[in-house]
């Protein structure tokens, strides 16, 4: 079922494909068979869109949850940024390979936050693929991404990232677990200052 709520570009594509050809069939025979066809392109193409459009998936939801928490660091709100990550998250660098867990309260109150303020921090995520997304067990996905740190007048810092989102009690999908690495890298373990 995952498939059909959170398709591949391909099938969009595929889709797109049948639906373009049967418009231009019909367009030019203008038989009934022609406009049915086209018709069955047109239906299948809304259907997929309205199915997809109609539930998210755990990696749809996951990568929905890393942008708010994003935008979240961005402003640096802390109490937004707690509402997308579980009651502990184990965060993982090359200071603490071993994972270094963190309550929620703990993470409202971290000095990072004053370190985003007083530099003025912008903070970013993108480069979300497919690629960089493991299902670790039904209730486990874990997502690849890039995060980037901009302090005012300072160049750039990117970190590669791997969020581990666990199903909670109530369905949600929440950030547990977070590994921080080189962005050329993408085995390495990196340092981020005062992090965590």
């Amino acid at each position: 079922m995952d498939f059909f709520i959170d398709p591949p570009r391909w099938w969009y594509l595929l889709l797109g494909g049948f639906l373009v050809i049967s418009g231009a069939v019909a367009s030019q025979k203008q038989s009934k068979r022609a406009t049915l066809a086209f018709g069955v392109a047109f239906f299948l193409m809304l259907l997929a869109f309205l199915v997809d459009k109609s539930s998210e998936s755990p990696r749809e939801e996951a990568v929905r949850r890393t942008f708010m928490i994003g935008a979240s660091a961005d402003a640096k709100n802390p109490d937004a940024f707690v509402e997308h990550v579980a009651d502990t998250v184990t965060v993982h660098t090359a200071d603490a390979p071993a994972g270094k867990p963190l309550s929620r309260d703990e993470l409202k109150k971290h000095p990072f936050w004053d370190l985003l303020r007083k530099n003025n921090v912008k903070v970013s995520v993108a480069d979300f693929a497919r690629e960089d997304v493991v299902e670790i067990d039904a209730n486990t996905i874990e997502i690849g991404f890039l995060g980037k740190g901009t302090p005012q007048g300072l160049p750039t810092i990117p970190v590669y990232m791997k969020g581990t989102f666990k199903k909670q009690p109530g369905g949600s999908y929440k950030l547990s677990a977070l590994k921080l690495y080189d962005h050329l890298d993408r085995k390495k373990l990196a340092t981020v200052p005062n992090f965590p």
